[in-house]
């Protein structure tokens, strides 16, 4: 039989593996996660994370640049963009007008809109509308809108009852008139009362006619503003259910489908504007300020595929005024992305890129 001695000494080696196996995942540093539909941005150096980001490890031989390497490119938050549900409806169409190279609407023979499916790696354009929601029930309301609002247009332009008020002034004046002519011909055929009598029929039918000209401008112009109001709002409405790119870009992702039901917020297209890219460096602010190298030319040099090194121009576009820890500063660099047929030569996320600033 084994004693409780024998049986600690046994199972000794087994709780001290279980105790620092516990220790160990105490200590262990959970990995960031990026959100879905967001630029990948690096992510600010915290003492249990590594520089993200490059800083000069020596002053370079020409003190007029500032030299780096191993930076990362990234997409300003503006060029990368997530359209996602405006409502709880269903994805009515995924569909938008098929346009050319410089952003021009195609249409067919008979000059209607030649309408094709979103698809991703699509060319889109600023204000392109390129996909729209379940708006049955809106579009219902917004022909009797415009139902109504014609309605009130033509009772705005009905002049039956001006008409009618200037037919009173004229018989009035006439009425007048004739009893005038008659007096000079025959003096004292209508006393001065009736003749007074006859003045003032004629000042109610002048001040009808001004009272119903009033009345029916005014009113029916306000009814008619009322109308177009709504009307006016029921498009907008109609609009805010349609998905449109507030950038030019590509479709890079396309994360819902025709007669889905989505929530709103749910992601439906992504796109990504990659004319423009840049990246982000520390300076060491006990040498440099923000004001030596706001706003100066950069050269960058990146490595491609199959070893290619290409170099762009980049300017520094931004310098946050705040001191980091270590006494750095972060600045952009925006670099003009080029085309080679219909792909950008730089990609965001690439890395190992050297940067040059000209001081």
């Amino acid at each position: 039989m084994l004693s409780i001695g024998n049986l600690i000494m046994n199972f000794a080696p087994f709780l001290i593996l279980c105790s620092l196996l516990q220790a160990g995942s105490e200590g262990t540093v959970p990995t960031s996660v990026v959100p879905v539909g967001r630029t990948p941005v690096v992510p600010v150096q915290t003492p249990l994370t590594a520089p993200a980001v490059p800083v000069p490890t020596a002053p370079a031989a020409n003190t007029n640049q500032l030299m780096f390497t191993g930076g990362i490119l990234e997409l300003p938050r503006y060029h990368h963009i997530m359209l996602a549900a405006p409502e709880r409806a269903v994805l009515r169409s995924l569909k938008t007008e098929q346009r050319d190279a410089a952003g021009n609407i195609l249409r067919d023979a008979n000059g209607n809109t030649v309408m094709v499916p979103i698809r991703e790696g699509m060319r889109v354009f600023k204000d392109q509308v390129l996909s729209s929601f379940e708006d049955r029930e809106l579009w219902a309301t917004s022909r009797i809108n415009q139902a109504q609002l014609e309605v009130a247009e033509a009772e705005r332009d009905k002049v039956i009852e001006k008409e009618f008020a200037k037919k009173g002034v004229e018989a009035a004046e006439l009425e007048l008139e004739s009893m005038q002519e008659a007096n000079r011909r025959h003096a004292g055929i209508y006393s001065g009362i009736q003749i007074k009598q006859a003045e003032l029929a004629v000042e109610q039918a002048i001040a009808n006619l001004e009272l119903q000209t009033y009345t029916i401008d005014e009113v029916k112009t306000r009814e008619v503003s009322v109308r177009e109001s709504e009307l006016e709002r029921t498009k907008t409405l109609i609009e805010l259910r349609q998905l449109v790119s507030p950038i030019d870009g590509m479709v890079v992702r396309i994360g819902a489908a025709e007669g889905e039901w989505l929530r709103e917020g749910d992601p439906v297209l992504e796109i990504m504007q990659l004319d423009t890219i840049r990246v982000k460096v520390r300076i060491d602010a006990n040498r440099y300020a923000v004001s030596d190298v706001d706003g100066k030319q950069a050269t960058i040099r990146a490595k491609l595929a199959n070893g290619v090194v290409e170099t762009f121009p980049g300017t520094v576009v931004f310098t946050d005024p705040r001191i980091q820890p270590g006494r750095v500063f972060e600045a952009f660099v925006e670099i003009q992305n080029r085309r080679v047929g219909n792909h950008w030569l730089l990609q965001p996320g690439l890395d190992g890129v050297d940067i040059v600033i000209q001081l």
